[in-house]
């Protein structure tokens, strides 16, 4: 074990650094859509349901690994369970973080591209038409989308060069209250527009008729993507939490946090598109395709365009820090080299990945697998596959193989908080969140 292993200078540095690699496009960019084509409030309450059963445990199962291990994702199962094949779920994990990163940058990479137009005034006087084929020629363009993905992963290097107290913990302690900000007053401004009403009582009154068992499917999905778990981070970061730190309140809070800025993202998008009879199930193209000629018709919609694309980079930053936080942390342990080092080969890897990822959306593109573009197939695959089975994974071994003494030892913080949580947590662990997180599994497969 590692004791000069870094840590988190401080709690609000820990909860910011953690809540921002939960707040990410999973909240900004993906909520709004998925809830947009699964009844809204119904598709919310769904998913705050299945984050307290299920995602809190799971999320609690990995800070567990991460800090008693005291290591990357991979050396933490080992730590805990030795001899065993547990590390192939670190193995699995890490394997996530590198899919999730190949789309997720090129994703962020459309929002800086979004930032500069909204500063250039571009969208000025667009129809939705008009906006519809820029995008299509920017994402078909190939070499613009691989130019700013290779800015973003850029700005995730100084970061992370900085190191965990200087780099994520400080660039966090600045960018989740900006992000929360931000969200407050976008939500504000639509106070004022004629759709609020129905923009409000879509995110916040439940449309039943619309779920479907896929819908629990997707808001499990959702859950996993937006508290990124499954993919490596909440573990490394979990070796960065404290000892005296209690794992349950970072994770409620933290847990919190998500579902309050997906409601404030919704408040922010959706009565907009209600004052201009957009259909609210436009799909992963809401963000991109439908919002700017919507932001460029409100009154001040310059500023609150490029508020929202500064909105967008700061999530995805937020969040690709901890997943590229994993991965350098893997290769630091495993390979004994300098972090800078580490850095260098998680870039290189994930740079090679994004841009066939940005290449496979190119017209007549050959990336292709499973009769997706490979973009289209690591989101896919990653959300339906991994995260799951990585979960399930993690909650199983932390509930039934690792000794109820080192967990109890790590939910109470050696005794400092009551005994009725790690029971109750444990109880969950092993009784609750297998079941439902295998039948949804197994029931995705068959759907």
């Amino acid at each position: 074990m590692d004791n000069q292993r870094s840590t988190f200078g401080s709690r609000f540095g820990a909860i910011a650094a953690i809540a921002g690699s939960a707040v990410g496009l999973g909240n900004i960019w993906k909520f709004p859509y998925v809830a947009g084509e699964n009844g809204g409030a119904a598709f919310l309450l769904i998913y705050i349901g299945i984050t307290l059963l299920i995602s809190i445990p799971v999320l609690l199962s990995e800070f567990v690994i991460g800090r008693r291990g005291q290591s990357n994702a991979f050396r933490s199962f080992l730590h805990l369970a030795p001899h065993r094949a547990w590390g192939t779920i670190g193995i699995l994990e890490l394997l996530g973080a590198v899919f999730i990163l190949s789309f997720y940058c090129v994703i962020a990479g459309w929002s800086l591209e979004y930032v500069y137009q909204s500063a250039a005034n571009g969208f000025e006087g667009m129809t939705q038409a008009q906006m519809d084929s820029r995008f299509n020629e920017f994402v078909a363009s190939g070499y613009r989308p691989i130019l700013w993905m290779a800015v973003f992963l850029c700005m995730n290097a100084f970061v992370l060069g900085m190191g965990v107290t200087k780099g994520i913990e400080r660039c966090s302690k600045f960018m989740i209250p900006a992000l929360f900000c931000i969200l407050v007053m976008l939500a504000g401004v639509n106070l004022l527009q004629p759709g609020f009403k129905e923009g409000a009582a879509f995110i916040l009154e439940p449309d039943w008729s619309a779920v479907t068992g896929q819908t629990v499917i997707k808001a499990l999905g959702q859950s996993f993507f937006s508290l990124s778990i499954g993919m490596a981070a909440m573990i490394t970061y979990g070796s960065y939490i404290k000892r005296q730190e209690s794992l349950v309140s970072v994770s409620v809070i933290v847990s919190l946090a998500t579902v309050i800025m997906a409601v404030l993202a919704g408040l922010a998008i959706f009565p907009s598109v209600f004052t201009f009879n957009v259909p609210v199930a436009s799909g992963p193209d809401l963000v991109f395709k439908t919002l700017p000629p919507l932001f460029a018709q409100l009154p001040g919609g310059y500023i609150i365009s490029i508020l929202f694309f500064v909105l967008l980079f700061f999530a995805a930053l937020t969040t690709s820090l901890s997943i590229m936080e994993s991965l350098v942390a893997f290769f630091s342990d495993e390979l004994h080299i300098r972090r800078i080092s580490a850095l260098a080969i998680g870039f290189g890897i994930i740079i090679v990945c994004s841009t066939l990822c940005a290449l496979s959306q190119m017209p007549d593109s050959s990336l292709q697998v499973a009769g997706l573009n490979l973009f289209d197939w690591t989101d896919t695959f990653s959300s339906n596959y991994i995260l799951p089975i990585a979960g399930l994974g993690c909650v199983v071994m932390v509930g039934w193989f690792v000794p109820k003494s080192t967990v109890e030892h790590e939910l109470t913080s050696s005794g400092r908080y009551p005994l009725w949580i790690f029971r109750c947590v444990l109880f969950m662990m092993r009784f609750i969140c297998p079941p439902i997180i295998l039948f949804m599994f197994i029931n995705g497969l068959v759907s």
